[in-house]
């Protein structure tokens, strides 16, 4: 078989910068297969130096049939003078090469399914910290750049800059190899890379900083990178489907939450709503039914779907969400998910207990983050108590929030003074 023969969307791959992004990846993954993963920095800068050409070449000699193809060759073109440069480099990087993938012709570099799952997996390497993780992952396999990924991270860009260096510094460090885990070490390798993938998508779907309430780009990205996962026998566990089951009905209800004002799932127009995402979250989940472990991706997928599959927000299975829900703080205890169980509770017609299961969230030290105070002023609400709900919009106003967060909340402060059972 011959070198990638990805085409371009159109006669204008400009237009286009997802498939830069996609080309981009494939090229990298290609060339580290070859050269190896400790190799990350020189292959980043060799394709990056393809896609300059790229710029300089095609808009005056026409995009090439194969353009995929014609950056790979120029990449590795750029990483060989650069390393007749430098002899040292030279001489280092083929002291830890086979001479048969030295010299590998790019005829064999054909673009596997498997190349993008191992650099995945290089990215999540154990060497490095779960923040470098997401870092290069949004680097590498997402080819968002430096400003890109300060934004999603909400990071100083000269932070997230020295991560990456440090990062690429540890994989060197550990001489990273191109290769997937031994199936003993593969569990635990494949736990980083989805807990890296559900950050990724977490962060995209309820932004935690800026003027947009979702980063659909993040969201997309995540599901790509799942379903690339999920489609390859060694890592196509039933979490890895639970995940992606997860994502899907999540992003299922994005075209009803892309707005400047954050909109409460009470208030979605639930028509909507993605159906076809709803679909491929069903067959994930039918799928991730298939083994003996249930894990948390299991059971917030299972909250997902009774959500995803109620007709509206009143025939919603409440009791059922609250017993998943019972069932998920038995593996994985998170403050986050005892807050959502005590809503369900509410929901489920038992404001009272629901109160009770609040109050005991706030701890030692107050416990005042901002989605414990939204919902303490929807119970207080609700118990009819609207000194105390307000009290709560304000306190949250004085927080770090997002943008649309604080308009969201501005306007429940309003409805709050204005309230008729205010005396």
């Amino acid at each position: 078989m011959g070198a990638p023969q990805t085409t371009t969307p159109s006669d204008s791959p400009w237009d286009d910068p997802r498939w830069f992004r996609q080309v981009a990846a494939d090229v990298t993954a290609m060339l580290l297969r070859l050269y190896g993963a400790h190799q990350l920095d020189v292959v980043e800068d060799a394709v990056q130096d393809a896609f300059v050409a790229a710029v300089r070449t095609w808009p005056h000699g026409g995009v090439p049939d194969n353009a995929a193809g014609w950056l790979l060759t120029t990449a590795r073109n750029r990483l060989r003078d650069g390393w007749r440069r430098d002899q040292r480099a030279l001489e280092s990087d083929a002291s830890t090469l086979a001479p048969e993938r030295a010299t590998a012709e790019l005829s064999d570099l054909t673009p596997l399914g498997d190349d993008q799952v191992q650099l995945l997996f290089a990215c999540c390497h154990p060497a490095l910290s779960p923040e470098s993780r997401v870092a290069l992952t949004l680097k590498t396999v997402a080819q968002l750049s430096v400003e890109e990924i300060a934004r999603a991270l909400h990071a100083d860009p000269r932070a997230i800059a020295q991560r990456l260096v440090r990062a690429k510094k540890s994989l060197r460090d550990a001489r990273a190899e191109w290769r997937m885990p031994e199936p003993a070490d593969l569990p635990a390798r494949l736990e980083d890379v989805l807990s890296v993938c559900y950050a990724m998508f977490s962060e995209g779907h309820s932004a935690t900083e800026g003027a947009v309430v979702v980063r659909t780009d993040l969201c997309q990205e995540a599901i790509r990178l799942l379903e690339r996962l999920a489609t390859w026998p060694g890592t196509a566990t039933p979490e890895t489907h639970a995940l992606l089951a997860l994502c899907c009905f999540a992003a299922a209800r994005v075209p009803a939450r892309r707005d400047e004002l954050w909109i409460a799932l009470a208030d979605q127009d639930r028509s909507r709503w993605d159906r076809g995402l709803i679909r491929r979250g069903l067959r994930a989940f039918d799928r991730a039914a298939q083994g003996d472990h249930l894990s948390r991706y299991h059971v917030e997928a299972e909250i997902a779907a009774l959500h995803s599959l109620a007709p509206s927000y009143a025939e919603t299975p409440w009791d059922a969400i609250v017993s998943a829900y019972d069932r998920l703080l038995h593996i994985a205890p998170t403050r986050a998910a005892a807050l959502s169980r005590a809503l369900a509770i509410a929901e489920a017609g038992r404001v009272d207990d629901a109160w009770t299961a609040l109050d005991a969230l706030q701890g030692d030290d107050g416990g005042e983050w901002v989605n414990w105070l939204v919902a303490r002023a929807e119970l207080a609400e609700r118990r009819g108590d609207i000194s105390t709900a307000r009290a709560s919009v304000t306190r949250a106003l004085s927080l770090s929030l997002p943008e649309p967060s604080r308009r969201y909340l501005l306007q429940r402060e309003q409805q709050l003074t204005t309230h008729p059972s205010d005396p």
